[in-house]
């Protein structure tokens, strides 16, 4: 029995570790809707085909730059709130990434964002057309969030892995600030693209990637196959994130995206948790959705 079990683990190791080496992604499978209901019915007719030409610009370039047989399941979401006779638009866009759980059928969201200030010109019929030394208030703000995208993807196959991608998106970000591009700016309140880039990229907020990690690679890939383990390294990785949450301001966007994430799976992982007092846990940790871990908890 006890070989058994010593087989087991090590098959396991073994498994997830081909896991990650298969899961280093460096393009996506992105799907891409989008609404213009709001605009004239000239401009619906202009924008007919954007969705398309910006799903085929997402799905057929390589943002990592190394080649991979594995895409990034992506979702981009583009409400069109207005436009202008000079083909310039403004949009909100959700913006979703998920990743494969391992062992299972099932899949684990690995961001959410919504960036409600895209300013673009769009010209039907023209090309986008990616250009790694140029700025392109379509082209590079698609660019920005696939590797935003794969950054935090990559963060959960190991620590701080992300990196590379992220840097990557600062310098887009960079040029975007230094042409005065509307939306490229760190200030005000509320969700900058440009503040959450320098929170990932900064060190005080290296114990939230290091604990996304933590949650996704040691806690729900391992989760069919060693649940002890698995919801301890959850809890741990949860655990650090509440710790770093008190050396930073309260107003960042790094643990804030986390949760409004991962909250609804962080509830009903703990279903078949044996102490129902790890709601109350929870709800210290991520006092935000308190209502949720209370309800799972009445579920029990």
């Amino acid at each position: 029995m006890r070989q058994n079990i010593r087989c087991a683990t090590l098959l396991l190791g073994t498994a997830i570790l081909a896991l990650r080496g298969a899961a280093v992604a460096q393009s996506v499978d992105c799907t891409v809707q989008v609404n213009y209901d709001a605009v004239a019915t000239t401009y619906k007719e202009l924008l007919r085909d954007f969705g398309a030409e910006v799903q085929d610009y997402l799905s057929n370039y390589n943002f990592g730059g190394q080649e991979s047989t594995e895409k990034i399941k992506c979702t981009l979401n583009i409400f069109i709130n207005s436009a202008t006779q000079d083909n310039q638009y403004i949009a909100q866009v959700f913006i979703g990434s998920q990743r494969p759980i391992f062992n299972t059928k099932q899949n684990t969201a690995v961001v959410r964002l919504l960036d409600d200030s895209w300013e673009f010109t769009y010209i039907k019929d023209r090309p986008i057309n990616h250009n790694t030394y140029s700025f392109n208030d379509l082209g590079s703000f698609l660019d920005f969030y696939m590797l935003m995208v794969l950054g935090y993807d990559a963060d959960t196959y190991d620590k701080l892995g992300g990196k590379t991608y992220f840097q990557k998106a600062a310098d887009i970000a960079s040029m975007g600030a230094s042409q005065g591009q509307k939306g490229w700016q760190a200030a005000g309140s509320g969700y900058q693209r440009v503040r959450l880039l320098r929170e990932l990229l900064s060190a005080q907020f290296e114990p939230v990637r290091i604990a996304s990690y933590d949650y996704h690679y040691n806690g729900l890939d391992s989760l069919s196959l060693k649940p002890q383990v698995a919801y301890r390294n959850i809890i741990r990785a949860l655990e650090n994130i509440g710790k770093a949450r008190t050396n930073v301001d309260p107003q960042n966007l790094v643990i804030r995206a986390f949760f409004e994430t991962k909250y609804m799976e962080i509830a009903s992982t703990f279903q078949n948790y044996p102490d129902p007092a790890i709601y109350g846990r929870l709800s210290a940790i991520d006092p935000q959705h308190q209502k949720t871990y209370q309800e799972y908890m009445s579920k029990r």
